[in-house]
């Protein structure tokens, strides 16, 4: 089948030396990059990613940081800050010393001169992979967030569960009031039963 032989293909190729995005665009909604991102840190191989803004950047490095593709005790301080990113685990003495520091982010001295007009905003100008950003891939990254995708499925479900439960029982008070305490008819105001026989409106 076609997917078996693309697994095969897959299987037959070398594990890349590093690992190369031009403007990838990972916090566009319009793209999904996980299936690609999980592939390409399970090498843990040195990475460059290139974007058109600066603004760009720090969203690819945050969606880089919140998928758990890269390890945030390898980022610079005020590039954590920058993005919002909070990790306790994160060694102060390593990034005061630097120690431990594979990424970098800044402006790409390789990029072009041609000065381009955004498509979408009228004001906004730009130069092509005049950002670049580097670091190494986390081996295994991505996992993190799938496993709180699942923990957040299961939660969700466990009140959906709760949630019909309850749902059901107060149908079945609902009921219960409604048919009356013996189950048969609709208490009327006197508190009598409103039945089919005594109430033909009821037929």
């Amino acid at each position: 089948t076609k997917s078996k032989s693309k697994q095969q293909f897959k299987q037959r190729l070398p594990a890349p030396d590093a690992i190369v995005f031009f403007n990838p665009g990972f916090s566009c909604p319009d793209y999904d990059w996980s299936t690609a991102l999980s592939a390409a840190a399970a090498h843990g191989k040195p990475f460059l990613i290139t974007t058109n803004t600066e603004m760009e950047g720090f969203a690819d490095i945050k969606c880089l940081l919140d998928g758990g593709y890269i390890d945030p005790r390898t980022l610079p301080r005020d590039i954590l800050e920058a993005v919002d990113h909070h990790d306790p685990t994160a060694s102060l003495d390593e990034e005061e010393d630097g120690e431990g520091m594979t990424f970098f982010f800044g402006e790409n001295p390789y990029a072009g001169l041609r000065v381009r007009q955004s498509g979408t905003m009228g004001n906004d100008l730009y130069v092509k992979s005049r950002w670049i950003l580097g670091g190494l891939f986390q081996s295994g990254g991505g996992n993190a967030i799938r496993s709180k995708k699942n923990q957040k499925h299961v939660v969700e479900k466990e009140h959906s569960d709760s949630g019909d439960d309850r749902e059901n029982e107060e149908d079945k008070q609902a009921r219960k009031k409604h048919r009356g305490a013996d189950g048969h008819g609709v208490v009327g105001r006197g508190g009598g039963k409103n039945t089919k026989k005594k109430n033909p409106a009821l037929i």
